[in-house]
């Protein structure tokens, strides 16, 4: 009988031994795959918050962590906004150091990286959406190769707007412009050559002075988007807007490749594509924006300066010469054939 006793006991003990096992193998086999810790990528731009373009980028931001977390590769952007990090050339160079992952830039920040991305936003040479954005989706491939071997991922584009002259007494030729005080941003490599053309003398300035400049009488006249005059207050300043483009400022965010290489194939491929579904909302979005801010301006008092024949004549040869003196400084003749040359 003890020995009978003895047998039930050890098979009771060894099948509840083989019960735990069990469960444990179950429960190795069942639990959830850690997940990698978060990434995150800063990312500066002089977009203030609350604006059009810091909207779009949070907007952005949510859905990379729903996304990433779906994968258990977590990741968020984290941004600078209001030029907290310098101006555009600065956060290039802190982002070929190390201090940066990246950045949304206008054209002033492209050229740091490839020169020739400058052309989209020369004088003259688009004041039509559909032809810039068709020029870009031709020259998108090559733009964003080039800028890989300078070592930074395009992730997309998004423009700030067509810039128009804002001033205290009417422009309506580039005569008018010239007896003006007006503001060149201290990194342009455009609208210097543009103010020589037409006898100015601007007053170079990073952004984050142009504000103050107004208000001290330093400067009486900017050539900017509509939007960016109204969300960086500088048309609290102004009284008069010509009724007419001289370019299209161009936007684009970028990433440095050190910090684009470090994330896995998954990770990359999530946040390629949810910045070139983001970056063409927020085109849409910027365009939009575009034309409340002129109604705004309008509505203020802002008064719109007519350009009869004889004033876009001037404007567009002073766009010409612009053009010819900047060939082989941005980019080669043959380059910005192509793309003047795209419809």
């Amino acid at each position: 009988m003890a020995n009978k006793k003895w047998t039930l006991s050890a098979m009771a003990a060894v099948a509840a031994m083989v019960g735990v096992g069990a469960s444990l193998s179950v429960e190795a086999q069942t639990a959830p795959a850690a997940a990698t810790p978060q990434v995150t990528i800063s990312i500066a731009t002089l977009a203030p918050a609350g604006s059009t373009w810091m909207n779009v980028f949070d907007a952005w931001n949510r859905e990379l962590r729903r996304e990433s977390a779906k994968i258990n590769q977590p990741m968020r952007l984290q941004f600078f906004a209001g030029g907290v990090q310098g101006d555009e050339a600065e956060v290039i160079r802190k982002i070929r150091a190390g201090r940066l992952d990246g950045a949304a830039v206008t054209a002033v920040g492209l050229y740091q990286i490839y020169r020739p991305a400058l052309v989209f936003q020369m004088p003259g040479m688009f004041r039509d959406y559909g032809r810039l954005d068709r020029a870009r989706t031709q020259l998108n491939t090559e733009i964003s190769q080039q800028m890989s071997t300078a070592g930074f991922e395009l992730m997309g584009w998004a423009d700030v707007g067509q810039a128009r002259v804002f001033s205290q007494s009417p422009v309506a030729s580039p005569a008018n412009l010239a007896s003006q005080r007006p503001w060149v941003w201290s990194d342009d490599r455009a609208m210097p050559t543009f103010y020589s053309v037409i006898n100015a003398n601007p007053v170079r300035l990073g952004v984050p002075e142009v504000l103050s400049a107004l208000q001290t009488n330093r400067i009486n006249a900017v050539v900017t988007s509509p939007a960016v005059a109204v969300q960086l207050q500088w048309a609290t300043r102004m009284t008069h807007m010509t009724d007419m483009s001289l370019y299209t400022t161009i936007g684009a965010t970028v990433l440095g490749r050190n910090k684009f290489n470090s994330l896995t194939p998954q990770q990359q491929e999530l946040l390629r594509r949810t910045g070139l579904n983001y970056h063409q909302l927020a085109r849409g979005s910027l365009r939009r924006a575009e034309q409340a801010a002129l109604n705004s301006l309008r509505e203020r008092g802002v008064t719109a300066v007519a350009v009869d024949a004889a004033g876009v004549r001037a404007w567009e040869t002073a766009f010409a010469t612009t053009r010819q003196r900047l060939t082989g400084q941005i980019a080669d003749a043959p380059f910005i054939e192509r793309v003047a040359a795209i419809r």
